[in-house]
């Protein structure tokens, strides 16, 4: 039996003969043996199916280490810690940890890291990429196990690309009200059928009857506010750096917007039909930021900024991380290949501007500065 084969069982066996397409993206995604981030393949970079921030140049962990050593410093956090949720690879926290070796090795030598990772596959190519960082370290299967496991740190969260990636529910709004996106199985492969939301989709959709046009189809997380529990029970003071694509609801929820945001990456090629290459592909959506800013708040954790991916990377200090050059040869030249990095990074029609940070911040002082001076 493979996943298709599983998925079919389980719609087969419901007493609707159908599930939720959360439940459905679940499956792809996280089944503990086919699921697409279980499997051991490689997602990321040039030989998998999607680029992130942190496999263009390790210039991006060295501008996020920059702020994480000034956050650590504006809360006098005495044991800092930093958090890594849902890390892939590990390259994103090895070059953090590179450069904070070499530029504050004092506060090298009192981190704690902390990784959130659910992928078998991603923990051991994380172990792996931090083995020659001699910090004490811990991984937690979920954000939730790390949550009970710990007395309370201090420190810095960090996520890049750590929300789009939960399983959504999917709604649209019609003359007789909210119709939920539901997943059956035919002779032709998996198909789509309205249903009544689940009581829990159907609570969340009361409080926006009046702000969504009908015939929009949106996307709901609904373990988002749990997250926001989550990491707001984790950390007793410091803050959290959340990363990823989306907006704020009245532009996620826009009528320009009338399908949704899902979207599916297989060989970097992105398409918008999640019943192919099942377990094979990604499955993301946009973040609602507005929502996840309010959950936050409602847990303790206070926003300090919401801004773009190329205004916090500037704020950051990225541009002073450009090199001089003389060098020609753009294939062999590091220097060339750094400053590229930086122009892609920061490109507003690109990386730059796609992607938004949301700083929040939980038991630290109103003035204190959490940006480097530069």
């Amino acid at each position: 039996m493979g996943l298709v084969e599983w998925i079919r069982e389980e719609i087969n066996s419901a007493p609707a003969k159908a599930i939720p397409f959360a439940r459905y993206m679940e499956l792809a995604l996280y089944h503990p043996v086919w699921g697409y981030y279980m499997t051991d393949r490689q997602k990321v970079g040039k030989q998998g199916d999607f680029y992130t921030s942190a496999v263009v140049h390790p210039v991006f962990a060295e501008t996020l280490a920059d702020v994480v050593a000034t956050m650590c410093r504006a809360g006098e956090f005495a044991n800092p810690h930093f958090v890594e949720i849902g890390g892939g690879t590990g390259s994103l926290c090895r070059y953090l940890l590179d450069r904070l070796r070499e530029s504050e090795p004092e506060l090298y030598s009192r981190i704690r890291v902390v990784m959130i990772e659910t992928s078998p596959y991603h923990r051991a190519l994380q172990q792996e990429s931090l083995r020659d960082h001699e910090v004490e370290k811990v991984w937690y299967d979920s954000l939730g196990d790390a949550a009970r496991e710990t007395n309370g740190i201090a420190g810095v969260v960090l996520s890049n690309e750590w929300l789009d990636a939960f399983p959504v529910h999917i709604a649209m709004k019609q003359a007789g009200g909210w119709r939920e996106v539901w997943v059956a199985s035919s002779d032709e492969g998996f198909v789509e059928t309205y249903r009544d939301p689940v009581p829990a989709l159907a609570d969340y959709l009361k409080c926006m009857e009046e702000e969504i046009p009908r015939g929009v189809r949106i996307e709901v997380n609904l373990a988002m506010d749990q997250a926001a529990r989550d990491v707001a029970q984790l950390l007793d003071a410091g803050y959290v750096i959340t990363i990823d694509y989306g907006d704020l609801q009245e532009e996620l929820y826009h009528p320009s917007r009338k399908k949704g945001t899902l979207m599916c990456f297989h060989r970097h090629q992105a398409h918008d039909d999640p019943y192919q290459h099942v377990g094979e592909q990604d499955l993301t959506c946009h973040v609602n930021f507005s929502q996840w800013m309010k959950s936050g708040e409602e847990n303790g954790l206070r926003v300090l900024d919401y801004l773009r991916q190329d205004q916090f990377l500037m704020r950051g200090g990225l541009l002073q991380k450009a090199v001089a050059h003389a060098d020609r040869d753009p294939f062999t030249s590091q220097a060339m290949k750094r400053n590229r990095a930086i122009v892609q990074l920061l490109d507003p029609a690109g990386l730059g501007g796609r992607f938004r940070v949301v700083v929040q911040g939980k038991n630290v002082r109103e003035d204190a500065a959490y940006y480097p001076t530069n």
